[in-house]
């Protein structure tokens, strides 16, 4: 069992992150010292840092009307909208992309006066729509368990509700805050498809760079270089905020108050907000699948089983694909999840610390930087193995792995150890034991972990992208980010409509994964 996931972690990951420090070390870290003495690398990564930084705040801002809703009223259908508005962070990155395009096109904002079409802009607003769900979820969940004493002494004593909230309440939501920041910053530090897609070619981050480096120009020394300042800078930006998380947690008495009841005009001008932040852009993706035209108002939709010059199959085919990799992915991350879980919960100390650590690496890094290993490490001789049609799903449940040894580690270890004592008193063999206590007792935070992946491996295009494009390997991801970027009506008609097809699913598997949770906290 112990060499199961130590294996797959040492040939998916370990040995492509050790291809990149390898490439750039080369020659004294020839290509490190060169891209640390070129003005553009600079000028790359300040628009980085910059965007992601703005990108945040735009995050936390614009979530706050939901997160007030969530955190102070009780409304029929509560729990339902707060899985639905988790859907947007789980959305395919292209996806996002084509629902933002079409915004744009609807809004007449891709040409004209105002054009928003590859400017920062974009990729800002994108960035709110893909990551406010993160701060809905974390400072809500956060603020719904504040005790309310200290601001209602201030409203007694003739504070103002502004001034309650800017000297009260807002420090007291710091460790929320600063939680859901750090998350957001990095995820759109390491942005990578909206960046490549509503950003367009003069709009550079880091990550995209890699990928320009690596596929466009061939240059791997570059992207190397890039890879690893990116490695270490998210290595050590996470470790620096982890620090100062620590420093800015502090304990608060916690008392679930009871909640209001919302007004008619409140609540409905808080859905009216949720409509614009999270649902106008689905909304105008799904019109613009839509044929006005003398075809059919499905046409976008059947063009999908035609071929085009485009791409080498139909664009139907490549959701196959993309279903068919997302289940072995799946079937391939519970597996290695399940085995690591079992280790992390009942192994010896350093073995557990090891996996423990290993397997929540990937969840840190970028897909594009194990993506780019993975195109280092399997050329040459291994090079048949990387055009293989496993290595997609094998990628795939290596990024999904965390979310299944994340759900169910801490089921596992809260198990009692009676259990297992009884066990063994009544002789059972170990394997039936396994099944019949752990298995049975964390099968559904396995199915939960399961989802995830799921959802994870059918919207993943960045590490996809590095790998060869072969007709029975092209994903729907890879597909609709071709028709995108081809001129024609038809062409975008159809991305729109794979766009839509893709986040149905999607959207129903995040479903599956919050039912399943609400069924194990009753």
């Amino acid at each position: 069992m112990v060499l199961l996931p130590v294996s797959f972690l040492a040939l998916l990951f370990f040995l492509p992150i050790f291809q990149i420090l390898k490439e750039a070390s080369s020659y004294s870290f020839s290509p490190v010292r060169e891209i640390l003495g070129n003005t553009r690398f600079w000028s790359i990564t300040w628009f980085t840092l910059w965007q992601a930084l703005l990108s945040t705040i735009f995050s936390i801002i614009f979530a706050f009307p939901a997160i007030y809703l969530f955190a102070k009223y009780e409304f029929k259908g509560k729990k339902i909208i707060r899985s639905l508005i988790t859907i947007p962070f789980v959305l395919p990155t292209v996806v996002v992309g084509s629902a933002f395009t079409a915004v744009f096109m609807k809004l007449n904002l891709d040409e004209g006066s105002i054009n928003l079409r590859h400017t920062v802009w974009a990729i800002l607003i994108a960035h709110t729509f893909f990551n406010a769900s993160i701060a809905i979820r974390v400072i809500s969940t956060y603020w719904e368990g504040l005790n309310e004493n200290p601001e209602n002494q201030a409203r007694v004593l003739g504070s103002s509700r502004i001034s309650t909230f800017l000297k009260i309440t807002l420090p007291r939501l710091s460790p929320a805050l600063f939680s859901a920041a750090t998350t957001i910053f990095l995820f759109c530090v390491t942005s990578f498809g909206i960046i490549l897609i509503l950003g367009g070619p003069k709009n550079s981050t880091i990550e995209t760079e890699i990928w320009r480096q690596a596929i466009w120009r061939g240059d791997v020394s570059t992207a190397s270089a890039f890879a690893v300042i990116q490695l270490i800078f998210v290595i050590l930006l996470s470790w620096t905020l982890i620090k100062a998380e620590k420093k800015t947690s502090y304990s608060e008495e916690l008392s679930r108050g009871k909640q209001k009841k919302p007004r008619k005009r409140t609540l409905t001008f808080h859905f009216i907000y949720l409509f614009c932040l999270f649902g106008l852009p689905v909304f105008a993706l799904l019109e613009r699948s839509l044929n006005t035209g003398p075809s059919g108002l499905f046409a976008f939709f059947t063009g999908l089983t035609k071929r085009t010059n485009i791409i080498p199959i139909t664009p139907i085919a490549s959701l196959w694909n993309s279903m068919r990799f997302a289940l072995l992915a799946t079937l391939i991350a519970l597996l290695i999840g399940l085995a690591a879980s079992t280790i992390i919960v009942h192994g010896n100390k350093k073995l557990s610390t090891f996996l423990n650590v290993s397997t929540s690496i990937p969840l840190g890094i970028s897909a594009v930087t194990i993506g780019f290993g993975i195109f280092l490490s399997f050329s040459g001789p291994l090079a048949d193995l990387r055009s293989s049609t496993w290595m997609i799903p094998a990628l795939h449940a290596l990024l999904g792995v965390p979310f299944v040894v994340r759900s169910v580690v801490p089921v596992m270890r809260r198990i009692p150890t009676l259990f297992y004592e009884n066990s063994q008193l009544l002789g059972v063999n170990p394997i039936k034991s396994w099944f019949d206590i752990d298995l049975k007792l964390s099968f559904r935070s396995l199915l939960v972990g399961g989802g995830f992946s799921f959802a994870i491996s059918l919207g993943e295009f960045g590490a996809t992208s590095f790998l060869p494009r072969n007709p029975d390997t092209l994903t729907a991801p890879l597909v609709i980010y071709r028709l995108l970027s081809t001129p024609g009506q038809e062409l975008r008609g159809q991305a729109m409509a794979l766009s839509v097809i893709l986040a149905c699913i999607t959207a129903l598997s995040i479903l599956f994964i919050e039912t399943m949770r609400n069924y194990e906290k009753n």
